[in-house]
C-alpha cells in the first residue's frame, strides 16, 4: 500500500499526462488531513461550479444503481475495485478507489484531467464520510 496525500503532485513528470493516480495501485489516505483541502474543493464547486467531470460519477451512480441526489455506496461493492481498476475513466476525469490509513473505510476519489479548467489534476473525495 502506497500512502499518498491528494492535495500534493504526486509526481511532476506527469503534468502534461491524463491523469497522475494509478487505479491499480492500493493507495492509503489520513482522512483527517485531506479533510481541510477537501472542504476546501467543496466551497470552490459552490462558489465557482463544479467541473464537467462531475456528470461521470454520477453517470457511474446511476449506472450501478445508486442514488445520485444522496451517493450511497457501500464499502462492499467499491473494495473490489480497490487496486485493480477505475472504477470509470474517461476523457474528463477517471474514480479510483482508496482506503484510509487508520480503519477499513474506503473513498471514492475523482481525479480530474486536464481538459476541466481549473480543476487539472485535482484530486477530489467524492464519498467524504466514506463508503456506506
Amino acid at each position: 500500500m502506497k500512502q499518498i496525500k491528494l492535495y500534493e503532485n504526486l509526481d511532476n513528470k506527469h503534468a502534461l499526462e491524463e491523469y497522475e493516480l494509478d487505479p491499480t495501485e492500493k493507495y492509503v489516505i489520513n482522512i483527517e488531513d485531506e479533510l481541510e483541502f477537501q472542504m476546501a474543493i467543496a466551497s470552490s464547486f459552490q462558489i465557482v461550479g463544479a467541473p464537467p467531470a462531475i456528470k461521470n460519477y454520477h453517470a457511474w451512480l446511476f449506472e450501478n444503481g445508486f442514488n445520485a441526489d444522496m451517493p450511497n455506496p457501500t464499502n462492499a461493492f467499491v473494495e473490489s475495485y480497490y487496486g485493480v481498476k477505475p472504477l470509470w475513466k474517461t476523457d474528463y476525469s477517471q474514480g479510483i478507489v482508496v482506503k484510509d490509513e487508520h480503519d477499513s473505510d474506503f473513498f471514492i476519489v475523482m481525479e480530474c484531467s486536464n481538459k476541466n479548467k481549473g480543476y487539472r489534476h485535482t484530486k477530489v473525495i467524492l464519498t467524504l464520510g466514506g463508503c456506506i
